[in-house]
């Protein structure tokens, strides 16, 4: 597979203002590319124009103003997704399957050389106990997340896109490993499931955006890259240590059944109130893997080797809180 040339190249990014697709901007405008950030509101556009992006605004589950925003674009990174741990399937599948389709449309219509669909490890589930490696089944659990990111992985692979898969993206300004569950531990409301025990897969927010960068240079069509440090970790090791570097109590323990109920009763609660709840049932799941991934095809497939140590990655986003 031949190595695209990237310098001097019209790359757009989706989901330009967000925490994933701004740190895509920066890395691509660093190596020379002409970053075009397509994003819907506003102020991501901002965002994204500080990222070292043009902006253009776009709905990605708009055809014609997809088709349009990305009419001249040579290379596409597509991260524009509903990352959240609640709502409805609806919204889920407008955004995560149909927006991936009305950007891999628009892609193919602009004639794009290559196109990196960012998809997820949760496609490969969280009850599977073994090192799993790209050939393993995405998972549909009746959670929308995890449901529509699988299947928008599944529907890019078929498209020919590049499919890089994150692992547990924390850094400066992530929220729900760095932002929420400190504000959370500070008013000592974060609790893990199952005594914290079970398995992150960690990457460092510039690592990933690094890992975006070589699959849009070197990664195989139709094919699957899982990018996370390697390092292995439970949750409540890097909760703990993350409370530690910011000043906060530690997260408690308690059984995954009774913080299943406190979640559904947090989400009964903010309903009423018409607002997000400060967490949900979902993420109890989202803090129980029992297996890992493979980032095999990451390291040997695309050259990517992850720059930044658990140590130093905890104490960056430790003092972006700070400075916050």
């Amino acid at each position: 597979m031949a190595e695209v040339n990237i310098e001097g190249r019209r790359a757009a990014v989706t989901g330009a203002g967000g925490f994933i697709g701004s740190a895509v901007c920066r890395r691509l405008a660093a190596v020379g590319a002409e970053v075009i950030g397509i994003e819907l509101d506003p102020a991501a556009a901002e965002r994204a124009e500080a990222a070292g992006a043009a902006p253009r605004l776009a709905d990605v589950t708009d055809p014609a103003a997809t088709a349009e925003a990305l009419r001249d674009a040579e290379l596409v990174v597509h991260t524009a997704a509903h990352v959240r741990e609640w709502g409805s399937m609806e919204d889920f599948i407008r955004v995560n399957v149909r927006g991936t389709v009305s950007v891999l449309d628009a892609a193919e219509a602009a004639e794009a050389e290559r196109v990196v669909h960012v998809s997820s490890v949760v496609v490969f589930g969280y009850d599977d106990e073994r090192h799993q490696n790209e050939s393993a089944h995405r998972r549909a659990v009746g959670i929308p997340y995890i449901d529509t990111k699988s299947a928008s992985d599944r529907i890019a692979v078929s498209r020919g896109a590049v499919v890089l898969r994150p692992g547990d993206v924390y850094g400066p300004g992530s929220l729900p490993w760095v932002v929420r569950p400190v504000e959370l531990m500070r008013s000592r409301t974060f609790a893990l499931p199952a005594g914290g025990r079970m398995n992150m897969l960690p990457v460092y927010i510039d690592d990933l955006a690094e890992s975006i960068h070589l699959a849009l240079r070197r990664g195989a069509p139709g094919s699957t890259y899982t990018a996370w440090s390697g390092e292995r970790l439970s949750f409540g090791e890097y909760f703990d240590r993350l409370a530690a570097a910011a000043g906060v109590p530690p997260p408690r323990r308690v059984p995954r059944p009774l913080l299943w109920l406190l979640g559904a009763g947090a989400e009964l609660g903010a309903r009423a109130l018409g607002r997000p709840p400060p967490f949900g049932r979902h993420g109890v799941h989202l803090m129980h893997r029992r297996g890992t991934a493979s980032n095999q095809s990451a390291r040997e497939g695309l050259g990517w080797e992850p720059d930044v140590d658990l140590d130093e990655g905890i104490a960056l986003s430790a003092q972006s809180l700070a400075a916050g």
